[in-house]
């Protein structure tokens, strides 16, 4: 592979004035690296790297980052808590990169091991006592393992309990009666007691540790006496997602949360003064993900309640009686492929096939249709001087660089399929952007060193587009600061051939840019293959607090994924979970007749969310109701006007006190709608009516 001459910003040589090594045409020796760890337990590292000859600098910091220097002279912030070895590497370069040589040091950095947020709410500040979350629904549940930041490995996907499953009717079974107590004590040292009242709830796959024989999980005499340890550190390793607090506790001596699964490190997924919502990972299988919520009062058994609503005067309603489009003046649309990042495969659409009112119901219609990816290649990414000389960055000829791929995209080096008119050589990079793939969607492939934009202001890039006009974005970051970017687009101008572009970087900020992103069709999602629709009220009907009553029948196909919900009216100004997420009932086609319904908001979305299921045997063949009453003081989710559900107190701490407008779609796949049959053709969710109550 041919490779670019890295040059280091001209801007830093401006910053270190005129000042030259002694002799500077000698060869490359003596690299000696130095470190000065702050005192101040923030983590923060100075290093220093020397060499004779040398003119730059790149710095592995141990902990999956770099960085670059000309001077040498770095600072670095470790954010791993706890006390930790880090090795570092330094190569540094002479004047051309034709020579290099490297060195490593180790260096101790110690940051806080406790994190006091955390602790604080663990202990309510001396000592504080949890317990199973038994009348929750999933306070026990199982998911697939981490699977990438892509991957739907965030949340409970194969199982989670209903409410008092695990319990029966009795709240001494040995699940259910556990008593977790954590403490601090004037120093900041965390520990636990679990007071399992004898006997430990076992996974069938761990019976042998407490010799068991039962073919199912059990519960078991186990001895949980005396206190153990806890350290608290930030996750590593894959990278956490967002929707946690990126925090994990490890128990000394064998500890663990209630349920035996033989692990004792457990991931923070959420933690308020109320809810404890954690995940560890099976010892036996690392590719099962077990969920746990505990609560800070003990679980009460509760009789089925019924809603008594206090709304009864009817304020707005669609009765879907007129054929044709929906009522406009009640419903506009939601277009485009991909959802809401939720790694979707449907196209929304208003066309009639999609959503309709036809004999007195709206009918929401998924359907499978014809399409393809759309396929770009690209080759020959070539730096240009302010002159006109030019240096290869990369021409995919010899090892492919590694490409990660976001959004839906997908990067790979082939065969050049079209060697003809402006680039006949033998290997090209395929961005492939799938049906249903984020407008965003793009890959990138880190760099070995920075590009040196002062000497290199432009890069060109040959490019084989299936249309004239398309957005492609040559981005540039860092590796280790992604904020830190600078980003060009320019248009195709002829299809099915290859062209030359060139990306004007001159206006750049000056910055350590070590990694290639690429867009390709930025702002297009490939249309064609499964289209469906989403309605919403979204500036027509918005409201605060009521009883909102829909009428519906679910679709049953693999894949399919209804939803009838509400969201926050602000959610353009303050974000999602910001704004809140009001789900009155979700379905998913691969575990049929099971409605749920949930509710977002921060500290507590998507696999985090407040989430409830119930079972409605002929959900998919008949019509059924599903209402949320909604109050300052509570919010309910009911089915057919009988049970309650899920039942939610709500507060002024909450974004459930201001105005929400309704959202109708069937969606495809993605997070929660799983595998799609492979035999879809269509299928249709139709709703009888929707009224609003205050």
């Amino acid at each position: 592979m041919k490779k670019m001459k890295f040059l280091f910003l001209a801007l830093s040589m401006l910053a270190l004035g005129c000042e030259e090594d002694d002799d500077p045409a000698a060869p490359l020796s003596n690299l000696e690296i130095t470190t000065n760890v702050s005192d101040d337990d923030s983590g923060l590292v100075k290093i220093t790297a020397t060499a004779i000859g040398a003119k730059s600098y790149t710095f592995d910091f141990g902990d999956g980052t770099k960085g670059g220097s000309r001077s040498g002279v770095v600072e670095k912030t470790y954010t791993m808590a706890g006390l930790n070895d880090y090795t570092i590497t330094v190569t540094a370069y002479d004047d051309n990169f034709n020579n290099s040589l490297e060195a490593s040091t180790q260096v101790t950095v110690g940051t806080p091991v406790v994190n006091s947020e955390i602790v604080t709410t663990l202990t309510a500040g001396s000592s504080k006592t949890w317990f199973l979350a038994a009348s929750q629904p999933g306070h026990l549940g199982l998911g697939p393992a981490r699977e990438g930041i892509d991957g739907d490995w965030w949340y409970p996907k194969w199982y989670s309990a209903m409410a008092f499953e695990k319990c029966g009717e009795a709240i001494s079974d040995c699940f259910c009666d556990d008593e977790l107590t954590f403490s601090v004590n004037s120093a900041g040292e965390l520990s636990y007691v679990l007071d399992n009242k004898g006997q430990t709830f076992f996974n069938v796959g761990h019976k042998e540790v407490a010799g068991g024989s039962e073919t199912e999980d059990a519960c078991y005499d186990f001895d949980t006496t005396g206190a153990k340890s806890v350290e608290i550190s930030s996750i590593s390793g894959n990278v956490p997602d967002t929707e946690t607090t990126g925090m994990q506790m490890e128990f000394s001596d064998g500890g663990f949360m209630s349920y035996y699964v033989g692990s004792s490190t457990y991931e923070v997924l959420s933690i308020s003064d109320d809810l404890l919502y954690v995940r560890t990972y099976d010892s036996l299988n690392a590719d099962l993900a077990w969920y746990l919520r505990f609560t800070a009062a003990p679980a009460m058994a509760v009789e089925e309640e019924k809603l008594e609503t206090i709304f009864n005067n009817l304020v707005w309603s669609d009765e879907f009686d007129v054929d044709g489009a929906p009522n406009p003046a009640n419903w506009g649309y939601d277009l485009g492929a991909g959802g809401w990042g939720n790694n979707e495969s449907q196209t929304y659409t208003d066309a009639a096939e999609n959503v309709i009112v036809a004999d007195g119901v709206l009918k929401i219609t998924a359907k499978s249709g014809e399409g393809s990816a759309a396929v770009h290649y690209f080759d020959d990414m070539t730096l240009i001087e302010a002159g006109g000389a030019t240096q290869s960055l990369e021409d995919f000829e010899g090892t492919a660089p590694t490409f990660t791929g976001f959004g839906g995209t997908t990067t790979t080096v082939i065969d050049n399929p079209d060697a003809s008119g402006e680039n006949t050589s033998v290997k090209v990079a395929e961005s492939t952007k799938a049906l249903g793939a984020e407008t965003w969607a793009g890959s990138f492939f880190d760099l070995a060193a920075p590009i040196d934009l002062m000497a290199y202001p432009s890069i060109s890039l040959k490019t084989w587009s299936p249309a004239a006009g398309a957005s492609i974005i040559l981005k540039l970051e860092n590796q280790a600061n992604a904020d830190e970017n600078v980003e060009v687009s320019v248009n195709t101008t002829i299809a099915n051939a290859w062209e030359t572009l060139t990306f004007d970087f001159s206006g750049a900020a000056a910055g350590t840019y070590d990694r290639v992103v690429l867009f390709f069709d930025f702002g297009v999602s490939p249309a064609g293959g499964i289209t469906s629709a989403r309605i919403k009220s979204e500036n027509l009907f918005e409201f605060t607090y009521g009883r909102v009553e829909i009428r519906a029948k679910l679709p049953s196909a693999g894949g399919t994924w209804p939803a009838l919900w509400a969201l926050g009216a602000n959610f353009d100004t303050v974000g999602w979970p910001a704004s809140g997420e009001i789900d009155i009932m979700e379905h998913v086609g691969n575990n049929p007749n099971v409605p749920s319904s949930a509710l977002h908001l921060p500290g507590n979305f998507g696999g985090t969310a407040i989430h409830a299921s119930t079972d409605v045997a002929t959900a998919t063949t008949e019509f059924h109701n599903y209402t949320v009453e909604w109050t300052a003081d509570y919010i309910k989710f009911v089915v057919d006007d009988e049970l309650v559900h899920l039942s939610y107190e709500n507060s002024d701490q909450t974004p459930f006190n201001a105005d929400f407008f309704f959202i109708m779609n069937v969606a495809m796949g993605g997070n929660l709608g799983g595998a799609i049959d492979p035999s879809f053709t269509e299928d249709t969710m139709e709703v009888d009516y929707i009224r609003v109550y205050q």
